[in-house]
C-alpha cells in the first residue's frame, strides 16, 4: 500500500488535470487554478523539507569535523543571520526591503547583491570557455556555427557597421595565407591548385563581402536569429514538449516510480 496509494493520487490527478486543460466547463473548469494554488503550498513545504535536510546535512559536518567543516558553519551562520535580521528589521519597519531597513540597507544591498553579481560574473568565463570548445573551426558545422556568431556578435554591437568589414578583410586575408602556405607544402599538383585557387577566391571576395557587411551587418544578424536560429529553437523546443509529454504519461500511468524512492 505505500507504493500503490501514492500511484493511484497522481494519477488521479494527472488525469483530472488533463480533462481540466481540455475542458473549460465547471466542474472542471477551475479545477486547474485549485491544483495550481494547492501546488504552490506543497512546493512551500517541499522547501521547508529541503532547509531543514541541507541544514542537517551541514551540521552533521560540523559536528563531525569532516573535510571543508568551516564552510558548512559559514552556511548555517548566514541562514540564521539572514533570517532573524530579515525578521527584525520587517517587524519594525513593516517590509524588510523597505527603504528604513537595515537589512536592505548593509546586507540586501552591500552583500548579497554583490555575491549575486560575482556568481552570474563567473558565467562568462564559462561561456568563454564553452564557446572556444564549440568555436574551433575544425570542422564544417564549427565554422560556420563560429562564423555565424561572429555575424551576430557584430550585429548587435552599436559599431558593428563600421567594424565589421575590417574584422572580414583581416579573416580573409588570413584565410588566404594560410592556403597559399599550405598550397606551398602540398605534393598533388591538384590540391596545390585548389588550394592556391582558394586563396585567390579568398583576395577578391575581401572587397564585395567588406561592402556588403558594411551596409547589412545588423540586418544579417536579425535574418540570422530570426530564421535560422528560431527554426532550430523552435525544433528543440518540440523536443522537449515532446519527451515532458512521455515522461508525464510514464509518472501517470504508474511506469516511471524514480519519485516513490
Amino acid at each position: 500500500m505505500r507504493r500503490e496509494v501514492p500511484i493511484a493520487i497522481t494519477f488521479f490527478t494527472g488525469v483530472l488535470l488533463v480533462v481540466a486543460f481540455f475542458i473549460p466547463h465547471e466542474p472542471f473548469g477551475s479545477l486547474e487554478q485549485r491544483f495550481n494554488d494547492w501546488y504552490i503550498i506543497v512546493s512551500g513545504f517541499a522547501m521547508i523539507l529541503g532547509l531543514d535536510s541541507l541544514l542537517l546535512h551541514h551540521w552533521n559536518k560540523v559536528s563531525r569535523r569532516s573535510q571543508d567543516w568551516f564552510h558548512s558553519l559559514s552556511l548555517i551562520l548566514a541562514f540564521f543571520i539572514t533570517l532573524f535580521w530579515g525578521f527584525y528589521s520587517g517587524i519594525h519597519t513593516g517590509n524588510f526591503l523597505s527603504a528604513q531597513s537595515t537589512f536592505r540597507k548593509y546586507f540586501y544591498l552591500y552583500v548579497f547583491v554583490p555575491l549575486q553579481a560575482t556568481m552570474f560574473s563567473l558565467l562568462a568565463f564559462f561561456i568563454a570557455s564553452a564557446a572556444y570548445r564549440a568555436f574551433r573551426a575544425d570542422r564544417f558545422e564549427a565554422t560556420l556555427l563560429l562564423f555565424s556568431a561572429g555575424i551576430v556578435m557584430l550585429g548587435r554591437v552599436p559599431m558593428g557597421n563600421q567594424v565589421a568589414p575590417w574584422i572580414i578583410g583581416f579573416v580573409l586575408l588570413l584565410f588566404a595565407f594560410l592556403l597559399y602556405s599550405d598550397g606551398r607544402k602540398e605534393v598533388d599538383s591538384l590540391r596545390r591548385a585548389l588550394k592556391f585557387g582558394g586563396a585567390i577566391l579568398s583576395l577578391l571576395l575581401i572587397y564585395p563581402l567588406a561592402w556588403f557587411f558594411l551596409k547589412y551587418t545588423a540586418a544579417t544578424a536579425g535574418w540570422i536569429m530570426n530564421i535560422p536560429q528560431l527554426a532550430a529553437k523552435r525544433g528543440i523546443f518540440i523536443g522537449i514538449a515532446l519527451g515532458g509529454i512521455a515522461m508525464s504519461l510514464r509518472i501517470i500511468l504508474g511506469i516511471e516510480k524514480t519519485y516513490l524512492r
